[in-house]
């Protein structure tokens, strides 16, 4: 993924063009000896730098987990018993997550990417913590929605601080973003042990106790460890150049449309306040679509639908992690309804997800460099397909090897190479100057989309499982639509996207290669 902050990424660029020798396909870099001077004092400090940076996508992903795998317990003690009610308690957290990441990789421009890093810790921590002792489903609903901010704060920052600590294309910076990549589809099962070990031992309520405690540790360690030269702010910035209007409009629109989308599987769609909801989410949408060309700083530049390739990859990243959040609650929910298991055992069965996710990433290494990523990007999209496909088939056999151990250990490809892959396709999509901004928005695709997938999902639930009578088929009318978007996501990929690093012959005399991940092909027409 590139950063999240257009000024970083317009310094890395001019020097990656200082050292035009450096730069492979992908970022495949050379030891770091002979580059600009590092921002840490030692090796140590280095190294839990990147530790930290890890760990806030094993927190941010880690945070759906917590509440997936206890959200049976969850649900018994505040009274919430429909899935409509309970996909809520994830899809609270990604919708909020997902639209503030349009705003605070912006705000760590202004403020120092450290302290708004920082922010969505301790952000985290306090909301978590309300979480433990919600006695309601609307102050937990609530109260996982504000734990999403936090969530939104760290995911744009994370790669911020990355693309700024280390020199472009360097082995310090593969390492540090290899360990980024990894740590996220590890996150759901990590979390989900936190919850799962403390819903079936104890009380649910200490899994959000424990995640509290966590956020504020860590927070204390970014403190600490992160250079005020990495995560200071970007100069010759200033708010009143910030896009409130924007910002207000995106955010608000976003937030509406999600919720009626989420609530009509609670309350169904013939309640006036959810379609009325969901039309002035549009209306507010459409109008941030059109303020985005009357401001000079735009949160999302319209200019970026221009850029030949960016639209289809966006939409199929939304459908494919569509596809993708609907997996990961029908399958946590089958294991926990249909098989009865408990919950570190249902943690235990989804263990694949780490095997396949380890896999993923070392492949990924591998071929980015050599392979046109558009390739890359349609297993992803095939893997999300797949996997939805083999849970669809899982109540026909009560073996878990059947159907929900290879169904894990497939699916978990679509994540770790979509990201990979669109980072590539939107990095040789758009404007160098755009970089930043885009990378920020494909955050936002994906959390937002996690939301909206399960409140359609949910829908679609409500509505074939014969009012609650037969549940399995409910799940699988779910999943089949997580299906359909994997599907439709597949094929976009085979028909509209095209990675044209490789159209070229590379320069004889050592220039620069146009083949990074992060580099703009020299051909590359006019939008």
């Amino acid at each position: 993924m590139s950063s999240t902050d257009g000024s970083t990424d317009r310094n890395s660029r001019s020097l990656s063009k200082e050292k035009g020798d450096m730069a492979g396909p992908g970022g495949a870099g050379e030891p770091d000896a002979g580059g600009p001077p590092s921002h840490f004092r030692s090796n140590f400090q280095e190294a839990v730098f990147i530790f930290v940076i890890g760990l806030s996508q094993l927190f941010s992903v880690g945070g759906l987990g917590n509440a997936a795998f206890s959200v049976q317990q969850i649900g018994h003690s505040l009274n919430a018993t429909s899935n409509g009610q309970m996909s809520w308690f994830l899809a609270a957290y990604s919708l909020c997550g997902g639209v503030f990441v349009l705003v605070t990789g912006r705000l760590g421009d202004h403020f120092g990417h450290k302290y708004v890093f920082l922010f969505g810790w301790i952000w985290m921590a306090i909301w978590s913590l309300i979480s433990g002792f919600a006695k309601d489903v609307i102050l937990f609903d609530i109260a996982r929605g504000m734990t999403g901010i936090g969530n939104g704060a760290l995911v744009p920052n994370s790669f911020a601080l990355l693309a700024r600590a280390f020199p472009p294309f360097s082995v310090k910076k593969n390492i540090a973003f290899a360990f980024l990549g990894f740590c996220a589809p590890s996150g759901y099962i990590f979390g989900g042990l936190i919850g799962a070990a403390f819903a079936e031992k104890v009380t649910w309520r200490w899994g959000f106790w424990f995640w509290a405690i966590g956020c504020l540790v860590l927070g204390i360690a970014t403190f600490i460890v992160v250079p005020h030269s990495v995560g200071s702010p970007i100069p010759g910035l200033s708010m009143k150049e910030f896009d409130y209007i924007g910002s207000f409009l995106g955010v608000t629109g976003l937030i509406l449309f999600s919720f009626a989308w989420n609530q009509a599987s609670v309350v169904g769609w013939s309640e006036p306040y959810v379609y009325a909801l969901l039309i002035v989410g549009i209306v507010f949408i459409v109008a941030f679509a059109f303020s985005q060309s009357h401001v000079k700083n735009a949160v999302l530049p319209n200019s970026l639908w221009t850029r030949r390739g960016f639209t289809p990859v966006v939409t199929a990243m939304s459908l494919g992690w569509m596809s993708f959040g609907i997996f990961l609650y029908y399958t946590t929910i089958f294991i926990l309804t249909i098989h009865h298991a408990e919950p570190l055992t249902t943690v235990a069965e989804m263990v694949p997800l780490v095997i396949g996710g380890l896999f993923a990433t070392a492949s990924v290494g591998l071929f980015i460099a050599k392979v046109r990523a558009q390739y890359i990007f349609g297993v992803s999209m095939f893997s999300f397909f797949i996997g939805n496909l083999l849970m669809s088939f899982a109540n026909y056999s009560p073996v878990y090897w059947a159907f929900i151990f290879p169904a894990c250990l497939f699916v978990v490809g679509g994540p770790d190479l979509s990201f990979a892959s669109s980072g590539i396709l939107i990095s040789n999509a758009v404007l160098p100057e755009e970089q930043g901004v885009a990378g920020s928005f494909i955050s936002t695709v994906v959390q937002y989309s996690i939301s909206i997938g399960l409140g359609i999902a949910a829908t679609v639930e409500a509505h074939v499982n014969d009012n609650g009578k037969d549940v399995i088929h409910g799940y699988r009318g779910a999943l089949w639509l997580g299906i359909a978007f994997a599907a439709v996501a597949f094929f976009i990929v085979v028909l509209f996207i095209r990675d044209h690093r490789f159209d070229q012959e590379p320069e004889k005399d050592g220039a620069a290669s146009t083949d990074g991940a992060f580099e703009m092909p020299t051909d590359k027409p006019p939008a």
